[in-house]
């Protein structure tokens, strides 16, 4: 940890309060004279929620790694930022989502949302301060106060599942299409062929050279009557 003098006076599971401003301003001045990527590089990823919750005064002031979710995101103003304004990112990680990180920060990315209901992946790295005590509604909470940098990137790259999932609504609806193109041709031929009946052109009949017997034989004996000369013979 850390042993700078303005630990001294801080305390874990209280609020935050003006024996916190020192070592505040401390951290916040190791945190600008670090690049993201020299932070990043210091910035230790073994360091679990639940280290900071049972010894957070083994982490005090060392650099930790964070990769979550931000949920909310304030802009404040602060006599101990240069430029006269801090933010705080409430973040949740995906080993422990009930509980937040409080991180502070001096400079966001260029179009980073700021609101209280903001839902964007995003890299922390910073110095642990103290455990916080603040009220979530009726219930007394604690989170752990990081000061560093933030990283976040406007447009991410798709995940495989996205990707996959992008190809498959696609495919859908190349088949629906297509679904859709055959109901209607058929659809067409079917009032074409209900509306026109005459254009179905003539029943086909079929023919046999056959006679049957006993039209043959009515045939004969109409010859026999009509024949007046055979009588006479």
């Amino acid at each position: 940890p850390d042993r700078a003098e303005a630990f001294e006076t801080v305390t874990d599971r209280t609020p935050m309060g003006f024996r916190d401003n020192a070592a505040y301003a401390h951290l916040l001045e190791k945190a600008r004279a670090k690049s993201p990527a020299e932070l990043a590089a210091d910035a230790r990823r073994d360091v679990a929620l639940t280290h900071l919750w049972e010894r957070p005064e083994l982490y005090r002031g060392v650099p930790i790694h964070l990769q979550g979710t931000v949920l909310r995101v304030i802009r404040f103003e602060s006599k101990m930022s240069k430029a006269g304004w801090l933010y705080e990112a409430w973040i949740h990680t995906p080993d422990v989502r009930r509980l937040l990180y409080d991180c502070v920060f001096e400079e966001p990315p260029e179009g980073f949302p700021i609101g209280t209901d903001v839902h964007e992946r995003v890299v922390f790295n910073g110095y642990f301060l103290k455990l916080m005590k603040y009220q979530a509604g009726d219930v007394a909470r604690a989170a752990p106060v990081l000061v560093g940098k933030i990283g976040w990137d406007r447009n991410p790259a798709a995940t495989p599942a996205d990707e996959s999932n992008r190809i498959l609504t696609w495919s859908l609806i190349v088949v629906a299409l297509l679904f859709f193109v055959s109901l209607g041709r058929w659809i067409y031929r079917l009032i074409h062929y209900v509306s026109f009946p005459h254009r179905r052109g003539p029943a086909s009949r079929s023919f046999s050279d056959e006679i049957p017997p006993e039209d043959l034989q009515a045939w004969v004996e109409s010859q026999e009557d009509e024949d007046p000369m055979r009588g006479e013979r």
